[in-house]
């Protein structure tokens, strides 16, 4: 397995994707960007897909985004945009926190505020019932995610023999990451400009009116109709649509 695993398609202007919990890289192949126009920079964050666990004993969303960084520079990419799906949006908002130029961030799904207690305790719960049966926790988990299921049996089947794939010990870390990351509500509203929250309807992990009360008509979003947490899925033709506007400013 590769320190970290990183896919690059495309000679236009470069933008890093970035997955969720559970997912890899392959989540993007549900969308088609012009390749003419977007250098499509696939990654699977660090004890995904086919990039090894961090082994630092505090596990942190900051040391996925150094980690992640430290690879593109290494590799002479040194400006990017940043889309990044649930977890993957967290990691992009602390890149753009660390890097020293302003990119454009468009979280997928994702959010901009620390877990609540009630959230951090379940995180925890997480770590417990992996230790136990992570199998049966992951068959679980990723229907739930939708809001048809049952229209989605063969994408659902293949999430989840991917995520079953995943080690105990990168679900434990990202887990901990996730529950360990900090608020970064004044830093979102102060890219404001560079930032867009592109939001499921239904999203059953951060709910619409969740969302607009973050916001508060200070960042701006944009609502996917019909669409849970897996908005690339259930509509990936306007959530593709959505992102090549919003990264080709033609929203």
């Amino acid at each position: 397995m590769r320190a970290l695993n990183i896919r690059v398609q495309g000679t236009g202007k470069p933008v890093v994707f970035l997955h969720g919990f559970l997912e890899s890289s392959t989540m993007w192949e549900y969308l088609e960007f012009p390749e003419h126009l977007i250098q499509c920079i696939y990654i699977d964050i660090p004890g995904h897909g086919s990039s090894s666990t961090l082994l630092d004993e505090t596990p942190s969303i900051t040391s996925f985004a150094r980690t992640i960084c430290n690879d593109l520079f290494s590799r002479g990419i040194h400006t990017f945009d940043l889309v990044g799906h649930s977890m993957g949006g967290y990691v992009a908002l602390e890149i753009a926190r660390i890097v020293n130029f302003r990119p454009k961030v468009l979280l997928l799904n994702s959010n901009f505020w620390e877990d609540t207690i009630e959230k951090k305790q379940n995180r925890d719960r997480v770590i417990s019932i992996i230790k136990k049966n992570k199998n049966l926790f992951i068959q679980e988990a990723i229907p739930g995610l939708f809001i048809r299921p049952n229209k989605h049996k063969s994408d659902i089947e293949v999430l989840i023999t991917e995520a079953k794939n995943i080690s105990e010990e990168g679900i434990t870390y990202a887990s901990l990451a996730m529950r360990n990351r900090p608020d970064l509500s004044h830093f979102a509203k102060s890219i404001s400009a560079n930032l867009v929250c592109i939001q499921g309807e239904k999203d059953g992990i951060v709910s619409e009116q969740e969302m607009q009360n973050k916001t508060a008509n200070q960042i701006p979003y944009i609502t996917i109709p019909n669409a849970g947490h897996m908005s690339h899925i259930e509509a990936s033709k306007v959530v593709e649509k959505t992102i090549t506007d919003l990264l080709l400013d033609k929203l």
